[in-house]
């Protein structure tokens, strides 16, 4: 990124929306006059078009002059322009000089957003501009002056904004006071600090409180239900003829002093509860209760009374939880994008530190800090605050211990908000004993659970009580429902489930609560397993496991630091196809071996030396001594509930152990895979981890037309399989290759692309980039050089996340060589 100072203008139609309600068809023709004029004007000053939307122009000047001078020529033109009768074009215009930088495609910084505010605070025909782009205007355009507007607070800027109004003799001189914020019918609290982003959520609130009379702003803590709640009533003030007032509950521990709260905010203390009402009677106006769930039940009371009783009153509240009022609308906020979260993160780092900046070199980290923070407002403006003494890397290495490092709030601010520790506690005192256990024990789910899920690491709650108090954490923004399918999927922001394990560390509850996360995964993967190796009768099975990713290397990891080898090893071997079909071979691979180093034994042993061999195959060239460790395995497979794996096992070790060209070595293969395939019993996966090596062998002992009729078969059974195209791929490439071998190039064109697309489409580079490199060579056999080059080169974004060193450098080779041989001709 790049940073520059430069001078920028905004500037819109007032009362376009009026206007074009007028005119009706023929606004179409206005609007595109008034782009027409002032686009005209800001390019002979040399504006840069930043964003042009509607009616509004953000344009920037290599200078601040420059910009003062393209707005002096645009509003001249405007105001000389021969407009159709009755029509009136008022443009507002804002002027102001800043330092920005270029952010992909976006400029970003605070004098953009000064700049937009400035504008904003303009009548139409009139030029605002700041005092520092009117000192770096020099010298003014003949005739053009001056006026000084003195000081203004502007919404969201925390500093008073100097502001000079632009005159020539030529324009209209007298305006209305400039749209500022302090009016006598407002007590919103001027921001200290900028507001970043939220315009979507801000035009959403904004429409919910257009047609409700009352709309709580509800999230977990440091969400910014304030800040937005604030800029929306800012924005809605004008609407209401007696203003907009705050009522702040912060720090109301007293619910009996509710009352009192909302009739302070109105300028009048001593006014008892029970006159509120009749005090506000058919006022017309805008309550912001703000921070209302410590004491929400007397909240809803007055609330209530209200709605109910005053017509013309409207209430905006912000809460950890609804205020269960008839009427209202709940409204949660949701996390800050990456954009603006990163943005955050840069305003608030440069306020603490001012040589900090985002660079190319730390986006990277500070992406991954703003998304490990869940995106939290609050928690981004805490880890800025580190920006002091730390680098963004530093942080984001170190958010294992989040609520230790994020303790640098401002002094002055509420206490809760000081620490990110203090906000999470706020949130867990107010909960019940009930929903403070079943929160701790929804820690040791990573990703996300179920209900079923949920209920089984508290087996000491009735299913009921575990329903009902989920809700009512749902409710308190502490667990985020996820409507899928049939189910509702249920997570923790990161932050508290980071919270969550670290209160249930001092309940010392930990131990037992994994034990029964790791209870409940096994299972999963036991109900799971006929489907993945045996019946594939279960559509929803694969989608299952990919939901529950997360908990099944958390349950993996516990397993292993429990020393419960045999739970680990059958989990690892359940979920094997599963795995491949994800492309996570590697993993699986890393956990067989693990675990063998482990010294398991008996029945364990042999799964995961069978796992360990099928892993590999997708990722080098087997090791001879794998296939070994599956040949002394076999015998502790029978008589177990897995004997049904033996004839795979027998059927893998017959085709990798026998030399390279050893004819009757492959003859004996050959018979050793047709017997297991009988013994198979029709299952589609045993069935095709069989074809597997069996079209192997043939094709390496040159039975090439027996090895088609596998492939066919092959082909035809994966297809048949409802696992979502994981051998299909294969069984694909495996007819393709015998193809090659009989000369067939056609055929082995078509079906080398069909398994290149298939296995791209499933998320398996391995066997992707196998076809890649078949195709590769169909098309050298054919001649077509700058072909072969081309599918061969699509490989090598993917090829060393797998492949050994020398291989990578023998296909850069080969492109080479293709280069060369497409040049020659």
């Amino acid at each position: 990124m790049t940073r520059a100072t430069v001078g920028l203008l905004f500037s819109d139609i007032e009362g376009s929306t009026r206007l074009l309600q007028q005119l009706g068809p023929d606004y179409a023709a206005v609007l595109l006059e008034h782009r027409r004029l002032l686009r005209a004007a800001y390019l002979d000053h040399g504006g840069t078009e930043q964003g042009t939307e509607g009616d509004s122009f953000f344009v920037t000047f290599a200078t601040a002059a420059d910009a003062v001078a393209a707005a002096l020529a645009g509003q001249l033109a405007l105001a000389g322009h021969d407009w159709p009768t009755d029509v009136a074009v008022r443009v507002r215009m804002g002027v102001h000089v800043g330092s920005v930088e270029q952010l992909a495609d976006t400029l970003v910084g605070m004098a953009v957003h000064e700049a937009a505010r400035i504008a904003a605070a303009a009548h139409g025909g009139q030029v605002l501009v700041s005092d520092p782009a009117a000192r770096l205007a020099t010298p003014l355009p003949p005739g053009a002056g001056w006026r000084d507007l003195g000081g203004h607070r502007l919404k969201d800027l925390a500093a008073v904004v100097q502001l000079h109004q632009l005159t020539h003799p030529d324009l209209v001189g007298e305006f209305p006071p400039v749209r500022s914020q302090g009016s006598s019918r407002s007590n919103l609290p001027a921001q200290p600090t900028s507001f970043i982003g939220r315009v979507r959520e801000v035009a959403e609130v904004e429409r919910l409180l257009a047609d409700a009379r009352l709309v709580t702003v509800t999230g977990t803590g440091g969400a910014g239900k304030s800040r937005i709640a604030l800029r929306v009533a800012a924005e809605a003030a004008s609407r209401y003829t007696d203003g907009a007032w705050f009522v702040d509950l912060a720090r109301v521990s007293d619910p009996g002093a509710v009352g009192g709260a909302f009739a302070a905010a109105l300028g009048q203390p001593d006014l008892a509860t029970s006159e509120l009402v009749t005090t506000l009677g058919d006022r017309q106006l805008l309550l912001l209760v703000d921070n209302c769930e410590h004491v929400i039940a007397a909240v809803s009371d007055v609330v209530t009374d209200l709605v109910l009783r005053c017509p013309e009153v409207a209430v905006l509240a912000t809460s950890r939880e609804p205020l269960g009022v008839a009427g209202e609308v709940v409204w949660r906020v949701p996390p800050l994008t990456r954009e603006d979260a990163l943005e955050l993160l840069g305003t608030r780092g440069r306020a603490v530190n001012a040589g900090f900046a985002l660079t190319d070199a730390n986006r990277q980290a500070a992406e991954v800090l703003c998304d490990r923070l869940d995106a939290i407002p609050l928690a981004v403006e805490l880890a800025a605050a580190r920006l002091t003494s730390l680098s963004v890397e530093q942080l984001s290495s170190r958010l294992d211990q989040r609520f230790r490092l994020l303790a640098g709030g401002a002094r002055g601010g509420m206490e809760r908000h000081r620490t990110l520790q203090a906000t999470v506690d706020w949130s867990y005192g107010l909960l019940d004993p009930t929903a403070q256990a079943l929160l701790r024990r929804l820690g040791v789910f990573a990703g996300g659970f179920t209900l079923d899920a949920a209920e089984a690491v508290c087996t000491d709650l009735d299913a009921l009580t575990v329903v009902d108090t989920i809700d009512q954490l749902v409710v308190k923004s502490l667990v985020i429902a996820e409507p899928h399918d049939a189910e509702v999927h249920y997570r923790l922001l990161e932050t508290i489930r980071q919270y969550a394990v670290d209160r249930l560390v001092q309940a010392d509850e930990l131990v037992a609560t994994r034990d029964a996360h790791l209870r409940w995964v096994q299972g999963l993967v036991a109900g799971a397993e006929p489907t993945l190796w045996l019946r594939d009768d279960d559509p929803g099975c694969r989608a299952r496991l990919d939901a529950n990713e997360g908990n099944i290397r958390a349950a993996l990891e516990w397993a292993a630091d429990r020393e419960q080898f045999d739970t680990a090893a059958g989990i690892v071997f359940g979920i094997l196809s599963w795995l491949i079909g994800r492309n996570r071979s590697r993993d699986g691979l890393e956990w067989s071996q693990r675990l063998l180093a482990a010294g398991v034994a008996g029945e364990s042993r042999a799964l995961l030396a069978v796992a360990q061999l099928f892993y590999a195959s997708n990722l080098a060239p087997i090791d001879r001594d794998m296939v070994e460790q599956v040949r002394d395995s076999l015998p502790l497979l029978t008589g177990t509930a897995r004997a049904w794996l033996q004839p795979v096992a027998e059927a893998a070790v017959a085709a990798w152990s026998y030399p390279p060209g050893d004819r009757d070595a492959a003859e004996r293969a050959i018979a050793v895979c047709e017997r297991t395939l009988a013994q198979a019993g029709g299952s589609t996966h045993l069935s095709l981890l069989i074809l597997q090596p069996l079209i192997w062998v043939n094709l390496d002992a040159g039975h090439l037309e027996a090895g088609r009729r596998w492939a066919d078969e092959g082909v035809a059974i994966a297809v048949a399989a409802a696992d979502g195209g994981l051998f299909e791929s294969r069984m694909t490439l495996n007819r393709a290759r015998i193809a090659q071998a009989m000369g067939d190039l056609d055929a082995a064109w078509v079906d080398a692309e069909r398994s290149m697309r298939t296995a791209r489409a499933t998320g398996e580079p391995f066997v992707a980039n196998a076809a890649a490199r078949l195709l590769a060579q169909v098309a050298d056999a054919r001649g077509e050089y700058d072909r072969a080059r081309d599918v061969l080169a699509s490989v090598l974004d993917t090829l060393a996340d797998f492949a050994p060193a020398a291989e990578v450098a023998a296909v850069h080779e080969q492109l080479a060589r293709y280069a060369e041989l497409a040049a020659a001709r």
